[in-house]
């Protein structure tokens, strides 16, 4: 939408001559674009704000404003000016919409003769942005860099080839974009990024890796904290895909995977997972289950899961054990019918949970418990040792 589909009409006013008859509404062009500004911050929409210089009549003024065959979002458009020079004075009246048209008209007053600056604003369709992630980790998965590109395609029906995109840097950047054109670039990049690497079993959610063994799938994760904590926290980061790396011992980049990462706000966490662990053996086994009458037919069932742990790295870590509360119910209570539907789980730990600290706040809640385990290394020419571990749930009330 250049300005050839942009309008001022300027009603020159009620002019009363001889004849009492209307003075002819003048059409005139507006000028060029003096600035255009696309916000691609906005992971869901894309917003176009354009600066123009208007010229005004004294009086009421009629600002036709249409977008034949673009992709502007009408319910969106916001019509402003930014200043008035020289004393003179604007103000927006009303704006009416034409029936079956793709414009709109502001009525706009006007003390004197002269030109003003004014901002429209609309979100606009088919302007699509893709966001791409390049993570490069250290050896010892402590940090990384991150690099984030973007690739813009137009297919708005519209040019803007004078635009800046304002993509939440601090300095805008000028890429022109033509018709159904695409253009893509270096945003961000991030260097040495603390990172935190995770170990999670858990039987519901990332299932077994030999069910018939009771041998528990351990995913790897790496954690990125969007604060200033860890080298970031100045912008949102966008959802996209993620291209992961790891140098080797011998600084050699191997690639490792990629993953799908969520829009992560400031003060967020982004969680990217890398694969599962092969020398970390999680078996997972329902050791007890008791049934106790309360009333009537209200039972209590005591439930006992072991976890027996075994790592053959040779550096410990730590592992996190989740237990989703709904799927070991209806494990156990399949042992005396089919669990009801929609009833609501009541539980409690007891005393036979042999785990040295306290459910992780973060991720306990009442479907799911989860707990951090530290794994002794492998020491060289030994046998790896076993770490048993138990949780104790009470599931009460149940009938």
């Amino acid at each position: 939408m250049k300005n050839k589909s942009v309008y001022v009409l300027l009603a020159i006013g009620l002019c009363f001559i001889v004849n009492s008859s209307y003075a002819r509404i003048k059409l005139i062009t507006l000028p060029v674009r003096e600035k255009v500004m696309i916000q691609l911050e906005n992971p869901q929409t894309t917003i176009i704000e354009e600066e123009r210089i208007v010229p005004l009549k004294k009086g009421f003024n009629d600002i036709d404003f249409s977008w034949h065959n673009t992709s502007i979002r009408a319910d969106t458009i916001v019509f402003r000016f930014l200043d008035n020079k020289d004393g003179l004075k604007t103000n927006v009246l009303s704006v009416s919409y034409p029936p079956n048209e793709s414009a709109l008209t502001w009525k706009v007053s006007a003390n004197k003769n002269g030109s003003a600056r004014a901002k429209i604003t609309y979100a606009i369709n088919r302007l699509d942005k893709n966001y791409q992630y390049i993570a490069r980790s250290n050896n010892d998965e402590t940090e990384m860099n991150l690099s984030q590109s973007i690739k813009v395609i137009n297919s708005t029906g519209e040019e803007y080839l004078d635009a800046f995109l304002d993509t939440g840097k601090e300095n805008s950047l000028n890429l022109p974009l033509g018709l159904n054109e695409t253009q893509e670039f270096i945003n961000h990049q991030f260097k040495s990024i603390p990172i935190e690497k995770s170990y999670t079993v858990n039987a519901a959610e990332l299932g077994y890796r030999n069910r018939a063994q009771d041998k528990l799938n351990v995913l790897m994760h790496y954690h990125i904290f969007n604060d200033a904590q860890h080298s970031l926290g100045k912008y949102p980061l966008a959802p996209g895909k993620v291209r992961i790396y790891q140098k080797d011992k011998n600084g050699t980049l191997v690639f490792v995977g990629e993953d799908w990462a969520k829009y992560t706000g400031r003060q967020g966490e982004a969680k990217l997972y890398i694969g599962q662990a092969r020398d970390i053996v999680v078996k997972r086994i329902i050791e007890q289950k008791k049934r106790q009458r309360i009333n009537g037919n209200l039972y209590n069932i005591d439930v006992v899961v072991k976890y027996e742990i075994e790592n053959f790295k040779d550096k410990s870590l730590n592992l996190i054990i989740e237990e989703s509360l709904p799927h070991l119910r209806n494990e156990v209570y399949s042992a005396y019918r089919s669990a009801p539907h929609n009833q609501t789980i009541e539980w409690r730990v007891n005393s036979k949970t042999n785990f040295n600290h306290k459910p992780l706040k973060k991720l306990t809640n009442s479907q799911k418990i989860a707990y951090e385990v530290t794994l002794p290394a492998r020491l060289r020419d030994e046998n790896v040792s076993k770490l048993e571990k138990k949780l104790n749930i009470t599931f009460k009330n149940e009938w």
